[in-house]
């Protein structure tokens, strides 16, 4: 009896040891994060213009340059986890980050799991294929097959049609090797947002994709657990503030070329 009551106090012990660490790995409020003194945010990786790596392995893009300023507004340093679009919501639930900045579609799904910030970005989405595929609607892509990244809200518009036009999709890890399997012919076109697709037609300097049409605008949310409530506030709070001063739109500008577009609210 006695080994069983120490057994079952040990267990408590442990339990309450390893719930204290996830607490401490997983700062819920401006509080928390202040006190430990510095902030750990989720970014995308592998879609440029707003993620991607540069020579020496470090995030760079749109969601690298808001999350500095969202740190700069905090007060503490900021420790950027790189995230592929799968690992997203993932790496939020287990308390790896304390919130994403990671080019994160808010959708009625998605937002069982997890709160979703005032949009901070929005970018077109098209399908894209090489200039002698005669693509002008949803109909022409019967038969073929198309690429899409993994995990991404994108991915959902050939899940619908998939059946009915016959396609056969392969999903990739992110947009950069969507596009890659674009230009290498594995794929006969892809779906894809119009910052990152762009970016990857001029860096290849390739003469031959082009966008066939556009089917949709993707608003992206800023992203913290269900009941970060108080992180989800300030959060919002800091949107709008870095939105109607302008370093928001300079951000767009050096990244995407151009100022953002009107961005819903909710």
């Amino acid at each position: 009896m006695k080994l069983l009551q120490k057994i079952g106090l040990s267990g408590i012990v442990l339990a309450l040891a390893t719930s204290a660490c996830a607490l401490s790995a997983s700062a819920q409020t401006v509080a928390d994060i202040v006190k430990r003194g510095k902030v750990k945010v989720g970014v995308l990786i592998g879609a440029p213009p707003y993620g991607s790596v540069d020579a020496q392995g470090n995030a760079i893009g749109y969601d690298a340059d808001v999350t500095a300023l969202v740190g700069k507004y905090l007060g503490v340093p900021v420790e950027i986890v790189q995230l592929t679009p799968p690992a997203r919501i993932p790496a939020l639930e287990a308390g790896k980050v304390d919130f994403l900045i990671a080019t994160l579609a808010p959708t009625p799904e998605r937002a069982r799991a997890v709160m979703f910030t005032i949009p901070y970005s929005a970018f077109q989405v098209g399908i894209y294929a090489k200039k002698d595929k005669a693509i002008k609607a949803w109909g022409d892509l019967k038969g073929m097959t198309v690429g899409v990244n993994r995990g991404s809200s994108i991915e959902i518009e050939f899940v619908k049609r998939e059946k009915e036009l016959g396609l056969k999709i392969l999903r990739f890890e992110d947009d950069s090797t969507t596009m890659q399997a674009l230009f290498s012919g594995q794929v006969d076109a892809i779906a894809g947002p119009d910052a990152q697709s762009n970016a990857a037609i001029k860096a290849k300097g390739d003469t031959e994709t082009e966008l066939k049409f556009f089917f949709g605008k993707q608003p992206n949310a800023m992203t913290v657990r269900k009941d970060a409530f108080e992180l989800h506030q300030w959060l919002n709070n800091a949107i709008y503030f870095i939105k109607q001063n302008g370093e928001l739109d300079a951000i767009a500008q050096k990244w995407v070329g151009s100022p953002l577009p009107d961005l819903p609210t909710f």
